[in-house]
């Protein structure tokens, strides 16, 4: 089984390490110079040239039975393409949904599952709108360009409103979608998210909620099974993702990121591959979430996602490697081969123990050790 993948980072870099022991053998499609030091030496890296046919792209990526992505804000001409000679999962249409929030909250709506309320900003008469419907304080985000907190902007009051409209650019997309949506500030207790996963003969299955904390809209920690998360809510997180899933006939890992308030999942987000917020099933007795997209897109049956008592994972940003530090009992450290700079994710921790309360009581020294006290 030969799969390709589109794109080079620490995703890619961790789906190649969880097939190669499955006998799955690797090739990467690298986009726009990217850095493709987390792949080295897991397979043939070949950089995007949009003058190769679809066939001459296929060869040159060595004939795979089956391609997948690592992001969803990727070109979809290759794998458009790729789909003429082989299997693409997921498939182009459900990343084309996920990778444009305006047509993320068309699909939620389609689906019937609880979204953040918002309004599309195409103009500035349409932001004027977004202050009458939703109010202050507003949290504006691209369409397209938006991960880890970035292209977003708060806005406050009429003035923050003025010079949000003399900065942007309201050209619309090639679809006709709206360059931004306007959305509240949600007064919500915490987040969460949901990562599922579907196989080709549609079978679905559920990794426990897991409780997502950001520093600088950067993930910085997770803990699962997610404290004091009600069964009400567990099952409604998980109702919606089946719904989205089977709705896009997807095939592999997606996660859904959701705010929690006392009785109501908020759904923010969808990521149509596996996730940060997932790390953590790589170290816990069950199929990680890059084993099981692995076995979903090549067709094999699904392991078990069953978690034996709790885990909590740790990202590292911008910090050097340091084994000594960032190693101890029950704690394990994967580390991306990317060379480092501040704020980027360059590797994580996970540590395991009997329950979540116990995890996040020795997650805050371990956080201690690593970033200090601040």
């Amino acid at each position: 089984m030969h799969v390709a993948v589109l794109g080079c980072g620490q995703l890619a870099r961790m789906m190649a390490l969880a097939g190669l022991p499955m006998g799955m053998t690797f090739s990467f499609l690298s986009e726009n110079n990217e850095d493709t030091a987390p792949v080295t030496g897991l397979g043939p890296i070949t950089a995007m040239d949009d003058s190769l046919s679809s066939r001459e792209l296929y060869d040159t990526l060595g004939k795979p039975d089956v391609v997948t992505v690592e992001r969803e804000q990727c070109s979809l001409v290759p794998l458009t393409r790729l789909a003429e000679h082989c299997a693409v999962h997921p498939n182009p249409h459900a990343i084309y949904r996920c990778q444009n929030r305006e047509r993320e909250k068309q699909l939620l709506i389609a689906c019937e599952v609880p979204h953040t309320p918002f309004v599309r900003v195409a103009s500035a008469a349409d932001l004027h709108k977004a202050v009458v419907e939703l109010g202050f304080p507003l949290v504006v985000k691209h369409t397209e360009q938006g991960y880890d907190g970035k292209a977003q902007w708060r806005l406050y009051n009429d003035e923050d409103v003025e010079s949000f409209v003399a900065k942007a650019n309201f050209e619309l997309q090639s679809d006709q979608a709206a360059p931004y949506v306007a959305e509240p500030f949600m007064d919500f207790e915490r987040e969460v998210s949901f990562i599922g996963v579907r196989s080709a003969s549609g079978e679905v299955r559920f990794y426990p909620a897991t409780e997502n904390v950001h520093k600088s809209g950067v993930l910085l920690h997770s803990v699962a099974p997610a404290p004091q998360l009600s069964s009400e809510l567990i099952a409604a997180g998980q109702a919606g993702l089946k719904a989205i899933l089977e709705h896009l006939d997807y095939v592999g890992v997606m996660a859904m990121e959701c705010f929690v308030t006392p009785d109501q999942l908020w759904v923010n987000e969808l990521a149509p591959r596996v996730h940060n917020s997932g790390h953590w099933t790589m170290h816990c007795g069950v199929a990680s979430q890059f084993e099981n997209h692995m076995r979903a897109i090549a067709g094999w049956p699904l392991g078990s996602t069953h978690l034996q008592g709790a885990a909590a994972m740790l990202n590292l940003l911008g910090v050097e490697l340091d084994q000594t530090r960032q190693l101890e009992d029950n704690v394990a450290l994967d580390w991306y081969n990317k060379s480092v700079r501040p704020g980027r994710k360059l590797g994580h921790l996970v540590l395991t123990d009997d329950s979540a309360a116990s995890a996040l009581a020795r997650l805050q020294p371990l956080k201690q050790k690593v970033y200090g006290t601040d």
